[in-house]
């Protein structure tokens, strides 16, 4: 494994995080950037449950759906926080466990991917029921509203998601940078129902806490559906958005030399980290020179470092046949 620390990605509309290498040079540096940015994240967790606590209570005690919702927003950012939190301790406690290392060969990376796939089906039982729910109070008036601890627990939440904020507005890792992102939309989740409450409050209009609930349940939808969606893609080890295996064949069969390339793969340990393979055939005399040329062709064109190539020269393919491997097969 390469020396440097990792950088850990939260994507707004996965919730999940990606697993980056950095370069040498900047080790003592990214340390005391993950150092604050760990910091940060325990400050955002604990905000972000304290919220989904008091909103669970407060939903029940107003009988407010919106809240309720709201809460389970907030659950889906304190799970995308704290797989966050985990990927980076477990990097830092792994780093140097050579026997873990040797059985988990490329690390801890689709822990997160795993993690999201589950937590995509959860949100999506969830909004499920919220809609339901919502649906029963629209045509069944099934519940009454009580504003006024629906209005004092938005507030809390307001308050917990500034200070969240506020800790994470200069953070320096992509994974704080966009758990930031997630504070933002909690907070604007938390001014909606904030003005249900003061709609109920003044006008008694109760069906606006269940539209709330529905347009919340929504979005979360939303969430749930790209994550299941994008971590299976991963799981199923698929090419990532825009590249393709023929587009690694045209970039390597357009170096002067190579007489033919098979067995092209491409894909993603988890999101942005792209793994190249491929079979190039050439005169075994170029080899060297060739290899040189076709992996700084590959990571000029798809920035990773991730590259695997067998060289073969006409007789060992010939003799050698990969049929059953080829980049065509069906």
């Amino acid at each position: 494994m390469d020396e440097g620390f990792f950088v850990v990605y939260i994507p707004k509309n996965l919730g999940f995080i990606d697993i980056m290498h950095a370069h040498h040079h900047d080790h003592s540096h990214g340390h005391h950037h993950t150092v604050k940015d760990t910091r940060a994240l325990k400050i955002a967790i604990a905000m972000t449950l304290t919220i989904f606590i008091a909103q669970v209570v407060g939903s029940y005690v107003s009988g407010s759906l919106a809240l309720l919702s709201d809460a389970g927003h907030m659950l889906s950012d304190a799970g995308a926080l704290i797989i966050a939190f985990i990927a980076l301790r477990m990097y830092a406690s792994g780093k140097g466990n050579k026997e873990r290392l040797q059985r988990f060969t490329f690390g801890f990376k689709r822990i997160e991917v795993l993690a999201a796939m589950v937590n995509g089906v959860i949100l999506l039982g969830m909004c499920a029921f919220l809609i339901y729910e919502s649906f029963m109070r629209v045509f069944f008036h099934t519940a009454e509203i009580h504003a006024e601890p629906m209005l004092i627990t938005s507030i809390i939440g307001l308050i917990a998601n500034l200070i969240s904020a506020y800790m994470l507005h200069d953070a320096h890792h992509l994974s704080t940078r966009s758990a930031y992102l997630h504070v933002i939309t909690d907070l604007l989740s938390s001014v909606a129902v904030i003005i249900g409450g003061l709609i109920i409050h003044f006008t008694g209009w109760d069906m606006i806490d269940a539209i709330l609930s529905v347009l919340i349940s929504v979005f979360i939808l939303r969430s749930a559906y790209g994550l299941i969606k994008s971590a299976g893609i991963i799981l199923m080890d698929s090419a990532p958005n825009g590249i393709s295996s023929k587009d690694i064949e045209s970039i390597l069969r357009g170096i002067e030399g190579i007489n033919d390339v098979h067995d092209v793969h491409v894909w993603e340990m988890n999101p942005g980290d792209i793994s190249i393979s491929a079979h190039i055939i050439a005169p075994i005399q170029e080899h060297a020179r060739l290899l040189e040329k076709a992996r700084k062709a590959l990571t000029d064109a798809f920035h990773t470092k991730h590259i695997t190539l067998q060289m073969e020269d006409a007789s060992f393919s010939k003799d050698h046949g990969c049929d059953h491997c080829s980049s065509h097969e069906d």
